[in-house]
């Protein structure tokens, strides 16, 4: 049996979709670009902020470098909205504290740059079930690339077969397979409607995940 779950964030623990938009929204009127809707915004969710920032601005036809110094303030308008709207998903503060009970071993592994996801996950009080949080910032690589789930699966003292990964986009599943990991793939988070290609497993509750878990 696994002895630890390494969850991504957005999407698979928080549904942060409004305030994701919003951030980007703030950015663009900032620029004077067009405002997106909320699911234009979101089809770019997942391989961390500069990637999210540079196919927003596309999506604008915008001309603007993707090293422009003014492009640093997408954080700056996130952390000022990231818990407007920001909540967990339905039974995922009981889940989490379920699967602490029954010794599972837990970690957050997300593409999110590292300052907000520690302000998210600590403002909605899910912070303490997880001694381990890694971003997108937090090494050289981040997802799809295996690294973030192996230096977790190091961090926490578990081998990275004995670790599974819970995530709702295709970069969660493929880090997994390249770090080893069984994957499981959340179809309740909103952002990547379409399950991927090579999810084997899909979940569709927490309470679904906290069962795989059970004796």
């Amino acid at each position: 049996m696994p002895r630890a779950l390494l969850c991504d964030l957005d999407g698979t623990l928080v549904d942060s979709r409004q305030d994701l938009a919003a951030a980007v929204n703030l950015l663009l009127a900032e620029l004077s670009l067009p405002s997106l809707p909320m699911d234009r915004v979101l089809a770019h969710v997942g391989r961390g902020a500069r990637a999210l920032i540079r196919r927003c601005l596309e999506e604008v036809e915008a001309d603007i470098p993707p090293d422009d110094p003014r492009l640093r303030r997408f954080l700056h308008h996130y952390e000022r909205v990231l818990l407007d709207h920001t909540v967990a998903f339905p039974g995922v503060e009981r889940g989490l504290e379920a699967l602490s009970r029954q010794g599972v071993k837990l970690a957050v592994v997300t593409n999110k740059p590292i300052a907000p996801a520690r302000l998210v996950l600590a403002g909605l009080n899910l912070h303490r079930w997880f001694p381990v949080v890694l971003g997108g910032d937090s090494l050289a690589t981040r997802k799809p690339e295996p690294e973030m789930l192996l230096t977790a699966a190091e961090a926490l003292g578990v081998a990275p077969a004995d670790c599974t990964m819970l995530g709702d986009s295709d970069v969660d599943i493929d880090a997994a397979r390249a770090a080893g990991m069984p994957a499981l793939w959340c179809s309740w988070g909103g952002i990547h409607a379409d399950r991927p290609a090579e999810a084997e497993v899909e979940v569709r509750s927490f309470d679904e995940v906290v069962a795989r878990f059970s004796p």
